[in-house]
């Protein structure tokens, strides 16, 4: 049984021990302290507060839905958008469950997705002939950002 602590001991490569030594995390700089942060990175990488491990999970769920859009005759930008900011939502929160402040750590995680999302968005609206399946669906959308451009 171990102790509330154990002391342990490992040789390692120059390679391995440079790797080790270049952590800087959470303000890590003894042998041990790094060697601490190493294992609290192995966790995140294999648990759900993994982003990786989580984008792939929703990737997959949303995966048999873009594949029979992309089957599909008519192409919508808009229903890519959406199914590629509806995964990396997922993730995000996944990944952000067990977040001590889930607000603002959830802000920073999807993020990205949402300024992926708009950008597609707004290219719709600027494109002469955008790929929508629905020419309706681009004017819609053109007129609600022009709504709220000008409010």
């Amino acid at each position: 049984m171990l102790n509330k602590s154990q002391s342990i001991s490992a040789r390692l490569s120059a390679e391995d021990y440079a790797y080790l030594m270049s952590i800087d995390r959470n303000g890590a700089v003894t042998q041990s302290e790094k060697v601490r942060e190493l294992i609290a990175m192995a966790r995140e990488s294999v648990g759900m507060m993994s982003f990786a491990r989580a984008y792939i999970a929703s990737a997959e769920a949303v995966l048999p839905i873009k594949a029979r859009c992309t089957d599909e005759q008519k192409r919508s930008l808009p229903v890519e958008a959406l199914l590629e900011l509806l995964a990396e939502s997922a993730a995000a929160v996944q990944a952000c469950v067990d977040e001590e402040e889930l607000t603002p750590a959830l802000e920073r995680k999807a993020l990205p997705a949402i300024e992926a999302f708009l950008e597609k968005i707004l290219l719709v609206a600027a494109q002469e002939n955008p790929r929508v399946a629905n020419p309706d669906s681009a004017l819609r959308i053109k007129k609600q950002i022009d709504n709220l451009l000008n409010k």
